[in-house]
């Protein structure tokens, strides 16, 4: 029972967080989406992915409740194919990535990492070759993970294209998430065990590798991040507000983003990165060795460096003053109506334990 009520309040604190956070968001100049999804299937957009073939097509897939398919869809937001996962289930799809499989093939990730309930003694990401062409039913690869301090939502997946090692993000509701490095090796039959890295910001909900695996973007329902490497500062930029920014992922140009929301033929979003973060000779070459989980800090993240990102932040530091005021106050009352109540059984009964 007190799984369940925990569960509950979480999603109350995470759906109230987006909401303050969408209220007060002023995200960044746009000239409108780039296009909407016209599919009445694609409800939930919680992943997206760029086609490595050079064609414009874009991938996605529902949250949890959908089967285990993605689509494919072109620049007008039309679905060109829907492909399968036969026999592979959607517990709870959050994101998806590109890579290349050891023969330089290009392959997607999908990641089955979701846990509201933090629950789950083991997530999946499956990897399937990259498809083209009409839909079908695609052969996939699935890897078993666990983390090494216990369950975790999360809704991030990073794959390095250059080491092929994937990343997994926790989201966190207050305080800051967790990033997560797979092995390098992954096993197919046993659990891979997730090592720590460094610190991400409150309530990522999504990332990606830049094509050339220089840099990355993280992104929360309020800001987009970029770095470069693993192990670079954290920079903000403004992303277009929507009701639920739930997906990033790098243009293959690698100097824009594109951001989508979930819901019903939502938006999606081309964003140009700041200058700095454009790619270039010498930021390719940074953090061209693969970055091993024990070299990099977990300390608390730096702030954004760039002046609209001071100004962003004075001009809505108001905004979550009283949206964190007005979370502790209800978390308080939650945690008093649902958890307290639990203690006092146990007291009651004489065990004085918890």
């Amino acid at each position: 029972m007190r799984r369940a009520r925990t569960a509950f309040a979480g999603v109350v604190l995470s759906w109230l967080a987006v909401l303050l956070i969408s209220s007060g968001a002023s995200g960044a100049a746009s000239t409108g989406p780039l296009f909407r999804f016209a599919d009445t299937r694609i409800v939930e957009s919680s992943g997206l992915a760029t086609s490595s073939y050079g064609d414009g097509v874009v991938y996605t897939h529902n949250d949890s409740g959908d089967s285990a398919r993605f689509f494919a869809v072109d620049r007008h937001g039309a679905t060109v194919a829907v492909y399968t996962l036969r026999g592979a289930t959607n517990v709870d799809w959050e994101d998806m990535a590109t890579g290349t499989d050891a023969r330089s093939r290009p392959v997607l990730y999908l990641a089955d990492i979701g846990d509201n309930a933090r629950s789950r003694t083991e997530i999946d990401v499956y990897e399937v070759a990259e498809p083209r062409g009409p839909s079908s039913d695609v052969a996939w690869v699935r890897y078993r993970f666990r983390y090494p301090d216990g369950a975790h939502d999360a809704e991030t997946l990073l794959a390095d294209p250059r080491t092929h090692r994937m990343y997994i993000a926790t989201k966190s509701l207050i305080g800051n998430g967790e990033l997560y490095a797979a092995p390098l090796a992954l096993s197919t039959d046993g659990l891979n065990v997730l090592a720590p890295l460094r610190a991400v910001p409150p309530l990522t909900t999504s990332g990606d590798f830049s094509p050339d695996g220089s840099r990355v973007v993280l992104l929360t329902y309020l800001r987009g991040y970029w770095a470069t490497g693993l192990g670079g500062s954290l920079h903000g930029f403004d992303v277009p507000p929507q009701p639920q920014n739930e997906a990033i992922t790098f243009a293959r140009d690698g100097a824009s983003v594109l951001v989508g929301s979930e819901g019903l033929h939502s938006a999606v979003y081309a964003v140009a990165l700041p200058a700095v973060a454009a790619p270039t000779v010498a930021t390719s070459t940074v953090a061209a060795a693969s970055v091993p989980p024990s070299s990099v800090s977990s300390s608390a993240l730096p702030s954004a460096s760039t002046s609209a990102a001071a100004t962003h932040r004075r001009s809505h530091g108001w905004q979550w003053a009283a949206g964190v005021a007005v979370m502790l106050a209800i978390g308080a009352v939650l945690v008093g109506r649902w958890w307290l109540p639990d203690r006092a059984v146990h007291v009651a009964d004489g065990d004085g334990t918890n």
